[in-house]
């Protein structure tokens, strides 16, 4: 697998995120232009992805949509699609469609569109023309329908989409809009639930296994692209890659990304919506793409399985909970050459502070394994632990200390940051 880190720094003034590598991230987020302009300004920042895991139930009835009981935690599982295999023999054998435009039509009612709605909180936004007392469009992104309820109606979307929101509105495929509340946020992984009053003109889209997805597959990213005007847009493409490993650094600590690659166009104000496949079930959320003038047709998404994961979280503790070892890192490769010399080993894990008592991890160790999956960076170590540990678990570091390595069981805590 493939691995491309990237360093996100945003430029206030225009919205457009550098990076300090070749390739260029960008958020699939759309800012609304001025009042006063009728000109489409694209805004692209650079947005993070990640996993986490949990367990995915679930349960429906049928209806227009497929509905689940009033019980509180149903907008924590997502309707599964059956017989989900993966992998086209032809491209056009749908088994649920005689043709494309049969298949967008009936999971439009899943497409919502989401308006990030801000009020004033500073000078400089008071500078930029934004009130103190009502609040008005910021961004314009996508969403998804995952489960409706007898009275509720749960949509998945982007982290970015709502970051900084006042309050929010969805537009749905018919374009009336709606108030949403925020159910649950996590910027590590980008991902934020939102729900709205059920009603009879929306449906549930239904996840497709993306663990099956196969490189070559058709697929379809449906959302609005340069925001409302052009809502309910489709374009189409490939699976590009089944699997892309990302290094994100972000507000909320660096973490591995993996994301399914596809040439599918995918424009500011996709951000959040669908990629299905050709039988109509979500494979991903769209997140990114790489942005770049020699570069074309390079997007990602989340894969739907991730995506179901976190949730689940969401829904039922309104965030993620992640383990923590409870120590402060360092990347010996960004530590200077001078001081390099005496460690011997140019990657790893400078254990820098420790901030619990009673853990058998020093300032000054350096670790390279963990469960005896080697280590190069504080990305590597975060990423397993978020996948593979839940706090109250037990891990095992690899360390190098006074110039021997050892092994020490650490216990793991729940984080708080």
């Amino acid at each position: 697998m493939n691995s491309n880190n990237y360093n996100q720094t945003s430029d206030s003034n225009s919205g457009i995120t550098h990076t300090n590598q070749q390739h260029v991230y960008r958020q699939s987020y759309q800012t609304p232009p001025p009042k006063k302009s009728g000109v489409l300004r694209t805004i692209l920042i650079a947005l993070v992805a990640g996993l986490i895991g949990g367990l995915i139930a679930f349960a429906a009835v049928s209806g227009f949509s497929k509905l689940t009981g009033s019980d509180g935690q149903s907008g924590a599982n997502v309707n599964v699609a059956e017989n989900s295999k993966g992998g086209n023999l032809l491209d056009g054998k749908s088994k649920n469609y005689q043709s494309i435009n049969e298949m967008i039509q009936d999971k439009s009612p899943s497409i919502v569109g989401v308006i990030n709605e801000q009020k004033a909180e500073s000078l400089e936004d008071l500078l930029r023309g934004k009130s103190t007392t009502n609040a008005e469009p910021s961004g314009i992104g996508s969403g998804v329908i995952y489960q409706r309820t007898q009275n509720e109606a749960y949509i998945v979307t982007n982290n970015h989409v709502i970051e900084g929101a006042s309050s929010i509105k969805v537009q749905l495929h018919n374009s009336k809009q709606v108030s949403a509340k925020l159910v649950g946020t996590d910027s590590l992984t980008d991902i934020a639930v939102l729900k709205i009053k059920n009603r009879n003109d929306i449906k549930a889209i239904d996840f497709a296994d993306s663990s099956k997805v196969k490189t070559g597959d058709s697929v379809f990213a449906m959302g609005n692209p340069l925001g409302l005007e052009f809502a309910n847009t489709v374009t189409s493409g490939i699976i590009s890659a089944s699997e892309r490993t990302i290094d994100a650094e972000t507000s909320a600590g660096s973490n591995k990304v993996t994301v399914l690659q596809t040439d599918a166009a995918i424009n500011p104000g996709n951000s959040g919506g669908a990629l299905v496949d050709i039988n109509g079930n979500l494979v991903g959320i769209n997140s990114m793409k790489i942005s770049a003038p020699q570069v074309e047709g390079i997007g990602f998404a989340i894969p739907s399985n991730e995506v179901k994961l976190v949730i689940e979280q969401l829904v039922k503790n309104g965030e993620v909970k992640r383990p923590s070892v409870g120590i402060g890192m360092l990347n010996v490769s960004d530590i200077p050459a001078s001081y390099q010399r005496q460690f011997k080993i140019n990657s790893g894990v400078y254990v820098a502070e420790v901030q619990r008592s009673q853990i058998d991890l020093k300032r000054g160790d350096i670790i390279t394994k963990v469960d005896d999956q080697e280590v190069e960076n504080d990305s590597d170590v975060r990423s397993y632990l978020y996948k593979n540990k839940k706090p109250g678990d037990s891990v095992t570091f690899t360390i190098i200390r006074d110039g021997h390595s050892q092994k020490v069981n650490v216990s793991l805590v729940e984080s708080h940051s």
